[in-house]
């Protein structure tokens, strides 16, 4: 009975000694829920072999369990999180898999998340919707027929921004570099552009004051673009070389070498902008001019037919240099190719000179004819009218009655329709197209 005991409780031992050697699985001991001891002090060795078998068998299954479970969280776990953003998500931006051919019937989607193995074990990522989308053997649903466009046209605008991106270096470079060779002639389109908007402006801003107009701010503009055009003739007299500023201006050819496209550009440029200020320079004159000498109500009249001629001038301007380089860029028997050249310029040159010569003989005609804006009002239509002009709040100068029946001094109104069509009241339309009769220039450049 002793050998007994001792023989099963040193099998027991031995038995739990091999349990505790591996680390990787839980320890399970089979006790008695009354004593704490084994089931039978007396049994054979037999049954206690029997007993810790079981016992491990049951522990075995039991891990087996826990790791064919553990994949199957896992996947469970990135699911869950992928269809989180899966729901949070526009629904223009869901692609999923259809079905089969024989079960599309249905119109449904499926998701499938069976996996062979442990994704960790396997090395591979694991499943989710963002997977399912990315992966080129499931199509996109093409039911929507907006989503392939926009995703078209997202991918586009990612690729041009990228290879924008590669480019924005090099443009930079070529930008510094051009700015460090050219410093001076861009400084001095600057200065032409400045000059050009300032006094363009104040010009316009002083017209519309007619007898409240400042005289010394006409005066300081009009130096001011003397001082300029000094400026830049005789300080910059080496970048304007090769051709002369004052003779182009005339019309006098004066090229002593044959041009390249950027020094016709430079010289268009220049001889365009000179133009324009030379314009700007009349117009101040005429604005300085006193209300004796030219009334305020046809000073509208001649600003347009100043801006009129200033436009047919500068597009003539623009032949010479242009022949000039078109004929000589070419010598020998090439020269047929500089006639053709030169006979398509001239064939696209006849419809912009048509324009501006319309545009002149309209200012002309408008200069001559003395036409009246509306009517002289009875003093029973000025009573009912009111004591004072809706413009100028005063009273009335030279009353004169619309076709819609509003009433307003002609000066006031005539200075009004100088910048508008229609009626300051009821914004009828009175007049034709009042551009340039505000004393203003055009910005256009006429490098053509």
């Amino acid at each position: 009975m002793t050998h007994n005991h001792n023989s099963g409780h040193s099998n027991f031992q031995r038995s739990q000694s091999a349990d505790m050697t591996d680390n990787t699985q839980p320890r399970i001991s089979l006790l008695n829920s009354s004593s704490n001891v084994l089931p039978s002090m007396s049994a054979p060795a037999s049954f206690q072999r029997r007993t810790v078998e079981s016992a491990r068998q049951l522990r075995d299954s039991f891990t087996n369990v826990i790791r064919e479970i553990e994949p199957l969280v896992e996947t469970a776990r990135t699911v869950n999180a992928g269809v989180t953003s899966f729901l949070n998500r526009p629904q223009s931006e869901l692609n999923l898999s259809r079905l089969s051919s024989d079960e599309a019937v249905n119109d449904s989607y499926y998701i499938n998340l069976e996996v062979p193995d442990s994704p960790r074990e396997q090395g591979e990522n694991p499943v989710s919707l963002e997977n399912i989308e990315n992966d080129p053997n499931n199509p996109p649903d093409n039911n929507n027929a907006d989503d392939p466009d926009r995703r078209q046209t997202v991918i586009e605008a990612q690729q041009f921004i990228r290879v924008l991106l590669k480019y924005v270096p090099f443009i930079l470079i070529l930008i510094a570099k051009s700015v460090y060779d050219y410093h001076e002639g861009i400084f001095i389109l600057i200065v032409l552009f400045v000059t050009f908007a300032h006094t363009n402006s104040a010009v316009k801003k002083e017209a519309t004051k007619r007898q409240r107009r400042s005289k010394a701010t006409l005066c300081l503009e009009f130096l001011y673009i003397v001082v300029c055009l000094l400026f830049i003739h005789y300080v910059f007299a080496d970048e304007l070389h090769n051709f002369n500023v004052v003779l182009n201006l005339v019309l006098i050819r004066s090229f002593t070498h044959p041009l390249t496209v950027w020094n016709l550009l430079w010289v268009v440029t220049i001889t365009d902008f000179t133009l324009k200020l030379v314009t700007v320079s009349f117009k101040i004159v005429l604005t300085m001019l006193p209300g004796s000498v030219l009334e305020f109500k046809k000073r509208g009249k001649v600003y347009l037919f100043i801006e009129a001629i200033s436009q047919m001038y500068r597009s003539i301007a623009t032949i010479q240099p242009w022949l000039y380089y078109l004929l000589e860029s070419y010598q020998g028997p090439e020269k047929i190719v500089a006639v053709f050249l030169s006979a398509f310029y001239m064939i696209s040159k006849g419809s912009d000179l048509m324009s501006r010569v319309k545009l002149l003989k309209n200012a002309f005609l408008k200069l001559l004819h003395n036409v009246s804006i509306g009517s002289s009002p009875s003093k029973d239509q000025i009573q009912t009218a009111g004591e004072s002009c809706p413009i100028c709040h005063d009273e009335y100068d030279s009353p004169v009655l619309l076709h819609c029946r509003h009433i307003f001094c002609e000066s006031c109104v005539a200075t009004w329709f100088d910048r508008e069509q229609t009626c300051p009241l009821c914004r009828a339309k009175i007049v034709d197209d009042p551009s340039w009769r505000d004393g203003s220039t055009s910005y256009f450049m006429q490098l053509f």
